[in-house]
């Protein structure tokens, strides 16, 4: 059964925002309805809880420009995002083992737009044989929040000269380094969903997951949350303290 759900998307493409709004959602959730929020970030890499950013990127862009580092209050891997993502949250009442319904939902949707999606055995999404789709969680307190990204139309060969565990290099590098701490990404084969539906745009998908998940019509979040909560969280997650600490596997 579908939960009862409120679209929300952000007008922000700054990560330590859409971070800050899904940590609100989670902080103020109460009854039944939950929340699918959907947005696109700017360029970066976004590292999960237990990562150390360290050995989770190969290089910085060759424009010399660097690509900031963000890292999520969520588990699982480091991820490549631009505006080729589109990202996606539900926060709602539950636990982990919902998380094979949400998945579901996203699945659908792809589907829906033609391509032929498919959740792997780690919550990836799949296509084609190539991955066009992570997932991450954590839940508490009875409430869940799902999350994760879609390639829709993004630049791979970006994504694959900055994160470690797709560079030509990674096997070496692992082998190098079996002393490496915190939780180490898993290389596959990536692709865009935008390959099986030419011209497909983040947008298009985000329409059409919120119409597969029955959620409805998308508000702005600053409608329901507290500006001043999100402002004070983003500053923590835009930290130079949160990106960079020191991790070890089971960090709270």
């Amino acid at each position: 059964m579908k939960p009862q759900l409120q679209a929300l998307d952000s007008s922000f493409d700054y990560p330590p925002v859409n971070i800050a709004v899904e940590e609100a959602l989670r902080a103020g959730l109460d009854g039944t309805t939950g929340y699918l929020l959907t947005y696109v970030n700017a360029a970066c890499v976004i590292i999960g809880r237990n990562q150390s950013p360290e050995h989770e990127l190969a290089s910085q862009p060759d424009s010399g420009q660097a690509l900031p580092v963000y890292r999520r209050t969520s588990g699982g891997g480091a991820v490549f995002h631009d505006r080729g993502n589109l990202n996606w949250s539900f926060v709602v009442p539950g636990g982990l083992d919902d998380r094979a319904g949400l998945l579901a939902i996203v699945v659908d949707a792809l589907r829906a737009k033609g391509i032929p999606a498919s959740s792997g055995s780690r919550g990836e999404i799949m296509a084609g044989g190539y991955k066009i789709g992570g997932t991450a969680s954590a839940a508490g307190k009875g409430i869940l929040m799902f999350h994760g990204t879609v390639l829709v139309c993004t630049d791979l060969e970006m994504l694959q000269q900055v994160l470690a565990a797709h560079h030509p290099s990674y096997p070496g590098r692992l082998a190098a380094d079996l002393s490496r701490r915190g939780v180490a990404s898993i290389p596959s084969a990536v692709g865009n969903a935008a390959w099986f539906h030419p011209g497909l745009r983040p947008m298009d998908l985000s329409c059409a997951l919120v119409e597969t998940a029955g959620a409805a019509g998308a508000l702005d979040w600053a409608s329901i949350i507290d500006s001043g909560l999100v402002e004070k969280l983003a500053e923590k997650y835009a930290s130079h303290s949160w990106i960079y600490r020191i991790t070890q596997k089971g960090t709270p």
